[in-house]
């Protein structure tokens, strides 16, 4: 596989990054918009309110600046040999968890830096989605994207340089964080068992990220809690919120709040409406 991709030229690498990443995005709404059509009508809808106006022309726009961005970015990270892809179990196994975790940690931060009020312009594109759905995930302002291409590729690149990036590792983490991003924005409860402290060290309910685009203030981690828990922006009430929702009552407010709520360390822009 190393010798294949050796040989491609950039713009052969470029369609098949771009085959690639339409793949995981195809799946990814596949997975999104079956959990809707398959839960919703069992009553696991998060928010039963209705889109905004426009919003899915600006989310469908939002991903294509982000694949339009990110597939060259790839592309001639591979071209140049700052990406480079090394064989041995060791490489494959970091090839996964050091993107997934060096990803979820940068993220973190540069999630909480930009709802600062000085650089949330970069990121109030991301929360014209007040209510989720599918093609919310990568719907974002260029400025954020770069940022991604940042904490995607950045320790992809690391581990390049000490040899230690397996392709297949890579290209696990690529594909499932790529269409988890999207399937995780979907307007229901994915599922079919309800979560806890425990389960979220792996993967948070669909509901604890949608809580994040209902109130601004919290819950700033990708995929997992342990960021928000370590640095205290976890909601308390997003267990009793997600077994509300997971027990067929949906939030028919963004202004709903669970009997423990309480406002995270670190506030930044509020919802100004519904």
């Amino acid at each position: 596989m190393r010798e294949w991709i050796s040989s491609l030229s950039f713009s052969e690498l470029l369609g098949v990054v771009l085959a690639a990443c339409v793949s995981f995005t195809a799946l990814g709404l596949a997975m999104g918009y079956a959990s809707e059509a398959y839960w919703q009508p069992r009553s696991r809808t998060v928010f039963a309110i209705p889109l905004k106006p426009g919003q899915l022309r600006k989310e469908m726009l939002g991903t294509l600046i982000f694949h339009a961005l990110f597939v060259p970015a790839l592309a001639g990270a591979i071209a140049s040999g700052a990406i480079s892809f090394s064989s041995g179990w060791m490489a494959e196994i970091l090839g996964f968890f050091g993107p997934w975790y060096g990803f979820m940690t940068f993220y973190y931060f540069l999630h909480r830096a930009m709802h600062h009020p000085r650089l949330f312009w970069m990121h109030r594109w991301h929360h014209v989605s007040m209510v989720t759905t599918p093609m919310t995930g990568f719907s974002m302002h260029p400025a954020e994207a770069a940022g991604w291409l940042v904490g995607m590729l950045g320790p992809c690149i690391v581990l390049s340089q000490l040899d230690l990036l397996g392709f297949w590792g890579f290209v696990a983490w690529l594909s499932i964080t790529w269409s988890g991003n999207i399937a995780g924005h979907a307007n229901a409860e994915l599922f079919p068992l309800r979560s806890s402290r425990l389960t979220t060290v792996l993967s948070n309910p669909i509901s604890y990220h949608s809580l994040h685009h209902a109130r601004f203030t919290g819950h700033y981690g990708f995929v997992a809690a342990f960021m928000d828990r370590l640095f205290g922006t976890e909601f308390a009430d997003w267990k009793e919120v997600h077994d509300r929702v997971y027990d067929g009552q949906p939030m028919t407010s963004l202004r709903h709040r669970g009997p423990s709520y309480a406002i995270p360390s670190h506030p930044s822009q509020e919802p100004t409406h519904e």
